[in-house]
């Protein structure tokens, strides 16, 4: 399927969890028809420069862009930074903060594999991992090619999601700081994927209140994973209560979601263009 003159706004790289490193990804963009990408990484910067750089080379626009974890206290809260400055010195200082939290956990799952007879080392896992973030799939992986699950999704449903045998919390930044941040690199903040808050249609709505009331500019109202129902109640509430849009495919590769696909973001149809104008106007305030 060729796509016109159409954006993905949400995605990901080796940088992060990601199975294609930036260059291939834009790469991908590029074969599919997409003018415009935001690369964002969970947690890091590091991925944006070469993604840019492979946008210039292909004629894909990149918007930088980052996925920050907030912590709420239930669901998923993801909230996306588009159009940031990835020299942003604020960033990067807190960043490493982060890395060090994320490093933390990860000692901890490898001590309960161990514990649990589990031989696997961490330098199996960081080569897996091939950048500064190291996360939940890159276990996945390494167990997976030891043969100690089955599949990918066995990890995740037995062993790396709370309540399971391997798995850790770790420490997260406030949906406060994460806007804050987001804000000074001069980005756009955006509440990723808002089903994954886990409330009804009520609760929701309140808690996107509360974050609007601390600075959060949008929602991605249009996602990969919504019903089309949900796009026109995002849609809807977005409206209502005067804020921006994104919509993104949280594209990651074969290996994590295996079923989403790049430039697939209301059904197998891209975002509309018309979405970019208001968001980099936003970030313009944020300069």
């Amino acid at each position: 399927m060729t796509l016109e003159r159409n954006i993905d706004l949400h995605s990901h790289t080796t940088a992060s969890d990601g199975d294609h490193s930036p260059t291939q990804l834009i790469t991908r963009a590029q074969s599919i028809g997409l003018a415009t990408l935001a690369v964002t990484d969970h947690d890091t910067m590091e991925g944006l420069a070469e993604a840019i750089q492979a946008g210039a080379e292909r004629g894909v626009e990149v918007v930088p862009g980052i996925e920050l974890s907030a912590e709420i206290g239930f669901g998923q809260c993801h909230i996306l930074g588009l159009y940031i400055d990835p020299k942003s010195e604020a960033m990067r200082t807190r960043l490493h903060d982060v890395l060090h939290n994320r490093n933390f956990r990860n000692e901890k799952i490898l001590a309960k594999m161990q514990a649990h007879g589990v031989n696997i080392t961490m330098a199996e896992v960081e080569a897996e991992a091939g950048g500064e973030v190291i996360a939940r799939p890159h276990f996945a992986k390494v167990l997976l090619a030891k043969g100690f699950i089955k599949t990918m999704q066995e990890a995740f449903d037995k062993h790396l999601t709370p309540g399971g045998t391997f798995y850790v919390d770790r420490a997260r930044l406030s949906p406060e700081e994460c806007i804050g941040l987001i804000h000074s690199a001069g980005g756009v903040a955006i509440l990723a994927h808002p089903n994954n808050l886990k409330r009804d249609e009520a609760e929701t709505e309140k808690k996107i209140q509360e974050l609007i009331d601390v600075g959060l500019d949008g929602i991605e109202a249009r996602y990969n994973r919504h019903s089309a129902a949900d796009n026109a109640r995002y849609l809807a509430m977005a409206e209502r209560l005067s804020i921006l849009t994104s919509g993104g495919s949280d594209f990651h590769g074969a290996t994590i979601k295996p079923h989403v696909y790049l430039g697939h973001v209301e059904g197998e149809q891209p975002a509309p263009n018309s979405l970019l104008e208001p968001l980099k106007a936003r970030s313009e305030q944020y300069r």
